[in-house]
Parts: structure tokens; C-alpha cells; sequence
């Protein structure tokens, strides 16, 4: 399957040269490092570019509900991703925000809650806001009535349709949010992986910008594939080799912001043996200029994007 792949990101990478201009010269950079290395990293390391459904199929669907998740399915994605929060009464739910009111109706039915944080309401609670209808305001064009009254739902909701949906060729990929507010969010979710039988999935990811959280989960679940979130400020100053040689004895991965994923990056990621998946690619220019780079996966908004130009 690589060798296949690897022979068709040639002729894509020489269509990216003529249909986006701007690739011409990260891509020249990308031979002449190359050249000087045994180990091209035009090349992915992982045998399988994944497809990463951002949020769900985020760009088509109101992000972190089920139908969301199910278009991505339908999509092709090879991951769904969930980012959880905490609820007051210690449940994780699929939220991407540490507050409410963006993404669902909670100044009308709460209004006397200010600031609305996930971490001061009850899933009880949360359970009477409807996550959808803000997405048919925003997007009438893509506005559909089953949006209307969805649901905030709970990671073992999520988990529980992509295990039925999914046909064992999706698979989870979840951020611990902000985990410095929520107290055991890493023992919770450890325990609703075993409960849900999917702690030993080999596909398995979790990601998080927080270290700390990572590597507490290193610790007790040492099999679980982990990515190291990266932000532009959190590289700055930084030698990127030594920095992606100390994190390698913890994480699978990189995730950085797709801004960052130069040839420096992707070449010092895959000497030292960590995947990349950068966030949040939506347009199939960036795509095809990031898959000329040699990435293992994207974050993408739009996965049918993403999975009809790797097809």
C-alpha cells in the first residue's frame, strides 16, 4: 500500500507544482533537504494518510453532533474527532469550547448563567440545550430540519455510533480540552475506553496541547497512541529537532497548526519518528501542498475533500 501511495504522491506532487504555484518552491526546498538525506520525507512514515474528520464532518453539519459524525463516516474519514469537556457532575461530552453559548441555545434557556462553562452546568442540564439550530442560521444554504433540536452528546454516544456505523474502519480520535479545569478528566476517560472496549484499538489517538495530560495518560495507558498539539508560540525559540526528540519518548505525533508545516518541521518529525497531522485543512490546494510535504494525515473540516484527492 505505501509503495502505491508513495508513487502517486509523485504525480501529485508534480500537479500541485502546476496547479498551485506557491508549492513550486516548498517543494524544491523539500528535494534539496531530501537530497542530503537518506530518508526523504517527502515520503509519510505512517503506511496510510489518514483522513481526520475535524469536529466531525464540521463543514456540512453542526460540529460535535451525531449527524456530524455520521457524515463523516459517510465521508470516508479514517478518524472521527471528538474533543470532550467535563460536565459539573463529571461526564464528558463532545464540546469543542469551554463554554456553551456558541454552539447552542444556552442564553435563552439559561440566561441568568453567565459565563455559561461547561464545567457549571449538569449533563442533565446540558441535555436541554439544542446543539443544531444555530448551524442552519449560520449556513442556510446547508440548513436541514433534523439540525433543529440536536442533542450535546456524551463520548460514550459518540463512541457508541461510530463503533455501530463505523464498520470497524473508523476510528477514534479525542482531545482532552483544557484538562488543568477538569480534575480526572484522563482517569474518566481511560475508564469509558475500557467500559466501551476500544483502550486496546490500535487506531486509537488522543491529542491534547497539554503535556502534562499526555503524559499522565502515558502512564496509564502506555499502549494509546498520543499527539503533541502544536501552536506557532508553543514552537517559538525553539530548536525543533531537540524538541521533537524530547517529546518522542511519550508521543506518537505532531499536531501543528498547518501554518507551521515546513520542510524544517516535517523533516525534524520524521527522523525522530513522529508522525504528523496538521489543523485545519480545508481548502484541496492546502491539501495537496501538505501531502507534497510528505504529512501522515490532516484535520479537515470538509473529509470528502481530503478523501477524493488521496483516491
Amino acid at each position: 500500500m505505501k509503495n502505491r501511495f508513495i508513487a502517486g504522491l509523485a504525480c501529485l506532487s508534480l500537479a500541485v507544482t502546476i496547479a498551485v504555484p506557491w508549492a513550486v518552491n516548498a517543494l524544491a526546498s523539500k528535494q534539496s533537504i531530501a537530497a542530503n538525506n537518506k530518508q526523504s520525507s517527502l515520503h509519510p512514515i505512517a503506511s496510510h494518510v489518514s483522513v481526520i474528520a475535524h469536529r466531525g464532518a464540521s463543514a456540512y453539519a453542526p460540529e460535535h453532533t451525531l449527524p456530524a459524525y455520521k457524515q463523516a463516516m459517510q465521508m470516508k474519514a479514517d478518524y472521527v474527532e471528538i474533543d470532550l469537556q467535563m460536565t459539573k457532575d463529571g461526564h464528558l461530552i463532545a464540546m469543542h469550547d469551554e463554554t456553551l453559548e456558541r454552539t447552542t441555545n444556552v442564553e435563552q434557556i439559561y440566561p441568568n448563567r453567565a459565563p455559561w462553562q461547561v464545567k457549571d452546568f449538569t449533563l442533565d442540564e446540558i441535555r436541554q440545550l439544542d446543539a443544531g439550530s444555530w448551524f442552519n442560521k449560520a449556513y442556510p444554504d446547508l440548513a436541514k430540519k433534523e439540525y433543529m433540536g440536536q442533542h450535546v452528546p456524551t463520548l460514550e454516544e459518540a463512541i457508541t455510533l461510530v463503533k455501530q456505523q463505523g464498520n470497524g474502519k473508523v476510528s477514534l480520535y479525542m482531545e482532552t480540552k483544557a484538562p488543568n479545569i477538569y480534575p480526572g478528566m484522563e482517569e474518566k476517560l481511560i475508564n469509558i475506553l475500557k467500559r466501551n472496549y476500544v483502550i486496546h484499538d490500535q487506531n486509537l489517538i488522543i491529542e491534547s496541547f497539554s503535556e502534562e495530560s499526555l503524559r499522565k495518560f502515558k502512564s496509564m495507558a502506555p499502549n494509546v497512541k498520543l499527539i503533541q498539539l502544536y501552536t506557532a508560540s508553543m514552537l517559538k525559540g525553539k530548536d525543533v529537532n531537540q524538541e521533537f526528540k524530547r517529546i518522542s519518548n511519550y508521543a506518537y505525533g505532531i499536531g501543528p497548526s498547518k501554518e507551521l508545516v515546513v520542510p524544517k518541521i516535517m523533516e525534524a518529525a520524521h527522523q525522530n519518528k513522529l508522525v504528523v497531522h496538521p489543523w485545519t485543512v480545508n481548502s484541496q490546494e492546502d491539501m495537496a501542498g501538505l501531502l507534497s510535504l510528505g504529512v501522515d494525515g490532516e484535520f479537515t473540516n470538509a473529509p470528502d475533500k481530503l478523501a477524493g484527492l488521496l483516491k
